[in-house]
């Protein structure tokens, strides 16, 4: 009986690398026990993919907490060695990432050069691989790999992929958590600080301009004032202000009760909280570049005193806890702003 042959390798062709999961994933697991920052965390695991599919790209871009933009692209590989700024990009089905944000499902691209959705240089790369980061049933953002040959990626790539997909959607989550109790140590600080400084010892205006400087280093909001109402005139009077760029408005300015958010929710008595003012009617324009806008009532019982306003350049610019913390500032505040005086004697002068 012959013995069989062994096929000889081909000339020229290195042997594949051995990728081994299981070793991967104690790496990661052992990186993790080293640091839960995700800034660490998260970098080292796309440069960990990368080197574990041995392509040319690895890029981890990811979504805000509404799933509707990219808001921040995480990259290794030759192509993005400048990338040092954050990435901010529309999710539509343009493009092999935003198929697969938008249809949250995994896509293999095998040649650039034959599919519409790829977006990019096909004399670079011939061949992506992406997959969405999805937790709890929300799209945390998407995997995406880029290689610089035709027909690299298989169905097997895509569950590994997947496999560190759900990594990156671990250390997405733990980032999530880690932001909120970062804040909220920060918003029991800054509470802390004002309540103190409202305790009668400065004089009530002086608390008030104090109090919007907190709010606008703790928020990353564009802008932030303190109306005071006057109902003998029907007006709300700008008492203090802060903002993160030139503006023409200087406190005294008036508005009447019936203009704008600030005045509806004057007159409503409750917080309006606007995601995105191009769609609401009732929004004036006083600010430049302003997306989103909220307007927190000053009330002692029944009676409005005034409204605390804070103004974003982003849509969707204020999370849930970040409203919470401007609502209990606007409590805080209730006592000061009923011993304001704004003076008969000002120089009364309508916003522009």
């Amino acid at each position: 009986m012959k013995g069989s042959k062994r096929k000889k390798p081909v000339a020229g062709r290195k042997a594949a690398p051995r990728r081994d999961l299981t070793a991967l994933l104690l790496e990661i697991n052992r990186r993790w026990l080293s640091s839960l920052d995700p800034a660490i965390l998260l970098p080292e695991i796309v440069n960990l993919t990368r080197s574990f599919f041995g392509v040319s790209d690895t890029t981890l871009l990811m979504a805000d907490h509404n799933g509707r933009e990219f808001v921040q692209h995480l990259a290794s590989g030759p192509h993005y060695h400048k990338l040092d700024r954050k990435f901010f990009q529309r999710i539509r089905n343009e493009g092999v990432t935003g198929w697969v944000a938008s249809h949250r499902k995994p896509l293999i691209v095998n040649d650039t050069t034959r599919d519409p959705r790829y977006v990019g240089d096909t004399s670079t790369i011939k061949a992506e691989l992406a997959v969405p980061v999805i937790a709890e049933g929300r799209l945390l953002g998407v995997l995406n790999l880029e290689a610089s040959k035709k027909n690299a990626f298989t169905p097997a790539d895509v569950k590994l992929l997947e496999t560190m997909a759900a990594q990156c959607a671990i250390a997405l989550r733990n980032a999530e958590v880690y932001e909120i109790e970062r804040r909220r140590a920060q918003q029991c600080e800054a509470l802390y600080h004002i309540s103190r400084i409202g305790g009668g010892v400065l004089p009530p205006m002086t608390v008030v301009q104090r109090a919007i400087e907190v709010i606008s280093g703790m928020l990353d909001c564009f802008y932030v004032s303190l109306f005071h109402g006057d109902y003998d005139r029907e007006e709300l009077v700008l008492v203090a202000q802060r903002c993160k760029g030139e503006i023409d408005v200087v406190p005294g300015a008036t508005q009447k009760f019936s203009v704008g958010l600030i005045g509806y929710a004057f007159r409503l008595g409750e917080t309006v909280h606007v995601r995105d003012v191009s769609r609401n009617e009732t929004y004036v324009a006083r600010i430049p570049g302003v997306q989103s806008e909220i307007c927190v009532p000053i009330r002692i019982g029944d009676r409005c005193l005034g409204i605390l306003d804070a103004q974003s350049q982003n849509v969707d610019g204020f999370a849930p806890d970040e409203v919470m913390f401007l609502e209990t500032v606007a409590r805080f505040l209730a006592p000061v702003c009923a011993n304001l005086e704004v003076g008969s004697a000002r120089t009364w002068s309508p916003m522009p």
